[in-house]
């Protein structure tokens, strides 16, 4: 059972579309999955900071994304934003055994980034609904079930949660 809180979206996290019958849709999630496996280096199974996903910033600039969002829609994507980035890596990290989680959290902003935020979000054309208030955003994350235990980690700033910022001020774990 989950219990929202005043202001918190009452949404299961955000999930990419997979189109039926769409090449690209597969042909998306394979090359990933592929460039997932190119990368790899000895150190990743045991790396719980960044669990290995740095590459995708080579690929993906956090920003605005218009939903529904589709596996086929991430190739040609100028920015993802914390929604689109928790799908591809939790999709990355369970083809690779672990078991993952998704979470949602509320978290602490400043004013100044949440004006900015507002205003990139409102340009490109997308709602800016996950920003909460002046000081509060709905962001998304990973608990990741890792050998040396669970790890409550961020894709979008590609650390665990709670490194170098305050704590979420709530959070709801989901099980998919």
């Amino acid at each position: 059972m989950t219990v929202s809180a005043p202001g918190v979206p009452d949404h299961p996290p955000s999930t990419l579309t997979e189109h039926a019958d769409c090449a690209a849709c597969a042909d998306t999630r394979s090359w990933l999955l592929a460039h997932d496996r190119a990368e790899a280096t000895p150190a990743r199974e045991w790396d719980t900071t960044t669990f290995g996903l740095g590459w995708l910033f080579r690929y993906f600039r956090w920003g605005p994304s218009r939903w529904p969002f589709a596996w086929c829609d991430v190739p040609s994507a100028e920015h993802v934003d914390c929604g689109v980035l928790a799908c591809v890596a939790g999709m990355v990290l369970a083809a690779r055994g672990l078991r993952v989680e998704r979470v949602q959290l509320v978290e602490r902003a400043a004013v100044e980034e949440t004006a900015l935020w507002r205003g990139r979000w409102l340009a490109a054309g997308c709602r800016p609904d996950w920003i909460l208030s002046d000081r509060e955003v709905y962001h998304e994350v990973l608990l990741v079930h890792a050998d040396a235990g669970p790890v409550l980690f961020d894709p979008t700033e590609l650390r665990q949660v709670g490194q170098g910022r305050d704590r979420p001020l709530w959070m709801r774990q989901w099980a998919l």
